[in-house]
């Protein structure tokens, strides 16, 4: 089995290298192999949907950076990050009326291009190794807030998380130290990292990027939205669900051609919308993919049963990661950021 991944900025192929396959493909197989067929035939649902295919097949898509990243740009908590989160700044937004949740880097480096900027930490991603269950070691973010260290209370997971939809946010800190309205506005910036969908309404919570450094005051680029968001198509964690159809702008999605039974090739596809790119360079660009599979063992053991539904903030699916990607540059690199398009990824798998 191999496979490749092509990454494609609008029209442009800016990468096309082979992947690697993790140790959890060869545990996915031995599950295969192993799972009794009788099951299916057991008269209770939780049961017999044990054998479904979906169970054995990928499942999700998501994206990491460099654990260094996780402690700068915009993750990074700073005085001037907390004085646009103060009571008057967002008095708007708490009323229904007005705001922006606001993301800062606080590096952006000036040139010729007002609009250039170099994350603190580029990211750089582990060393291959097939032994990994995660996409990175060591994410957990440094930021205190109300005396709480926010990794005790969002674990770190390796990845590229989705805290800025309000719901989840808010739903996912309501019983912490951090469920304060401010707190968790301010918890969400620092976890991040994709922008709310298209459809909320503006100017009351559209999300926008500000940059500044020591001697600029800031510029801000306003977003139209996310895709991943704007579809539930992405879980609080940063995984993106398998969708069915061919429109990679709602989820993962699965092809293959005429050619399948002699070349057992299949596609998965997702496409990140240009602010889904431009929100992901902001908390350190993306140095990872992986592709998932669900693990039955650990779902059924979190106290879940077949068929498992996703869910955007109490995912019932525990993952267990097949392959990976690891790249030297950040695929959202840019040199404008206000010149950002859809990041389209093609991940082929050759079963034959």
């Amino acid at each position: 089995m191999r496979g490749e991944v092509e990454v494609w900025s609008g029209d442009e192929l800016i990468l096309k290298e082979a992947n690697m396959l993790t140790d959890g493909a060869g545990v996915l197989l031995a599950d295969i192999m192993t799972v009794s067929p009788s099951l299916s035939g057991i008269d209770d649902l939780a049961t017999s949907s044990i054998t479904d295919a979906s169970n054995y097949t990928i499942q999700a898509i998501s994206f990491g950076t460099g654990s260094d990243a996780f402690r700068s740009n915009a993750h990074s908590w700073s005085g001037k990050k907390n004085s646009i989160y103060s009571a008057s700044a967002f008095a708007g937004i708490l009323g229904g009326s007005t705001g922006n949740v606001a993301l800062l880097r606080t590096n952006r480096v000036d040139g010729d291009i007002d609009s250039v900027y170099q994350p603190a930490n580029p990211g750089l991603p582990t060393a291959p190794d097939p032994r990994k269950e995660i996409l990175e070691d060591n994410t957990a973010v440094s930021a205190l807030l109300a005396s709480t260290d926010v990794s005790s209370v969002i674990p770190p997971n390796g990845q590229l998380t989705n805290f800025f939809p309000s719901a989840l946010a808010l739903a996912y800190t309501s019983e912490s130290p951090l469920s304060s309205t401010f707190n968790t506005l301010k918890t969400a910036s620092i976890i991040g990292c994709f922008p709310e969908g298209s459809s909320v309404p503006y100017p009351v919570a559209r999300d926008k990027v500000i940059y500044f450094n020591q001697t600029v005051s800031g510029i801000e680029v306003e977003v139209e939205g996310g895709y991943f968001n704007e579809v539930s198509s992405m879980d609080v964690s940063g995984f993106v669900n398998a969708v069915s159809g061919t429109v990679s702008t709602s989820g993962l999605t699965t092809s293959s051609n005429i050619d399948f039974s002699s070349n057992g090739t299949v596609e998965y596809a997702v496409t990140l919308s240009k602010d889904d790119a431009l929100f992901a360079h902001a908390y350190g660009g993306i140095f990872h993919l992986g592709l998932w599979t669900i693990d039955m063992k650990q779902s059924l053991l979190n106290g879940n049963t077949p068929p498992f539904r996703f869910s955007i903030l109490n995912n019932p699916r525990k993952y267990r990661l097949f392959c990976r990607k690891g790249v030297s540059k950040d695929l959202t690199h840019i040199e404008d950021i206000t010149s950002y398009q859809d990041l389209t990824i093609k991940w082929r798998l050759h079963f034959l």
